[in-house]
């Protein structure tokens, strides 16, 4: 008998969200839609439920469409189960899909890790029981996210960030106190924890971090405003921070868990998305779960070039048609 031919894989998306056109999803969805089954999402919560259906029905692959948000979302439904979450990267940042390998929108990558048969486990940390993927982060860089409006990043994208960071670098910042299982505390006016080298993209932050290690690795920056964007993109220029890299100004600590807590209100965002304030007083619990996170990945990793990564960009991408068309004429 001949073999019956593969089910389609369920990719869950919102009919509603512009990144859908804008990362040229849309269109590529037109071209490739044979071999998936959409189904529509009505909020993040939903999306969460949709996906916890799909592995208690035994389903070994689902796929997300969105951002370092959504997919965050999507996993709360497959951690600790046996489906793998499909990565299909239409975000601003999408930083996880460029740890995973799979590039910022780069649908054919997408579809061939999940119809593949290589998974990555990965794992998941908390904060305050909320769980994020890639980053989180505690001071200016939250603030930021806290302040874009949903038409900056529907109209500007990621300059949108840049043009908040300008108002930020200009107001106080609390003092952050992180303290670590063993009683030692380190203090600063922005922290970054890092499951993964990423950080805003393609730049890596943390040179050794890994994402299956058991660990987060922590920047704790100790300059005012424009200062800390300076720092960072130093580290990114020198491909993350290391032992020998590291400034007088910035401190390193890895942790399986630790708390964080302020002298003033302190904004928390986690996967690029505004999760929370602490207020004085309040404790923000970074945990790891002891359950893991499966993902598809390539079989043999892509190398993406700067050029690949011009290509992918939606007017980029929407250009080269168009002069197809022409010669096609």
């Amino acid at each position: 008998m001949p073999d019956s031919p593969p089910q389609p894989l369920p990719l869950l998306m919102n009919p509603k969200a512009g990144s859908l056109f804008r990362s040229g999803l849309d269109a590529w969805l037109k071209a490739h839609a044979e071999g998936l089954r959409i189904i529509h999402t009505g909020s993040a919560d939903d999306l969460t439920e949709q996906c916890r259906r799909l592995a208690d029905a035994g389903e070994p692959v689902v796929l997300a469409a969105g951002g370092d948000g959504t997919l965050m979302r999507a996993a709360q439904g497959l951690i600790g189960t046996d489906t793998a979450l499909g990565i299909f990267p239409c975000g601003t940042m999408n930083v996880f899909a460029r740890e995973m390998g799979i590039g910022s929108r780069n649908f054919d990558l997408a579809l061939r890790a999940a119809q593949g048969a290589a998974r990555q486990m990965v794992d998941v940390f908390t904060v305050n029981g909320s769980p994020f993927l890639q980053l989180a982060g505690f001071g200016p860089d939250a603030t930021i996210v806290r302040l874009i409006q949903p038409w900056m990043k529907k109209h500007l994208g990621a300059f949108s960030h840049a043009l908040t960071a300008i108002q930020v670098a200009t107001s106080h910042l609390p003092v952050i106190t992180v303290t670590l299982p063993n009683g030692e505390s380190v203090q600063g006016t922005q922290v970054i924890f890092g499951n993964g080298k990423r950080y805003g993209g393609e730049g890596h932050l943390f040179a050794g971090a890994k994402y299956d290690d058991g660990v987060l690795d922590a920047a704790v920056f100790g300059m005012e405003g424009a200062g800390i964007l300076y720092e960072i993109i130093s580290y990114m220029l020198l491909n993350g921070i290391n032992d020998h890299n590291l400034g007088d100004a910035t401190k390193m600590c890895r942790m399986e868990s630790c708390t964080v807590t302020a002298d003033a209100s302190l904004d928390y965002e986690l996967d690029g998305d505004y999760a929370g304030t602490i207020r004085p007083g309040e404790e923000a619990v970074i945990e790891r779960l002891t359950q893991q996170l499966k993902v598809c990945v390539l079989e043999e990793q892509v190398p993406i070039t700067p050029l690949d990564h011009m290509k992918a960009h939606p007017m980029v991408r929407a250009l080269m048609k168009r002069l197809q068309d022409i010669k096609d004429y």
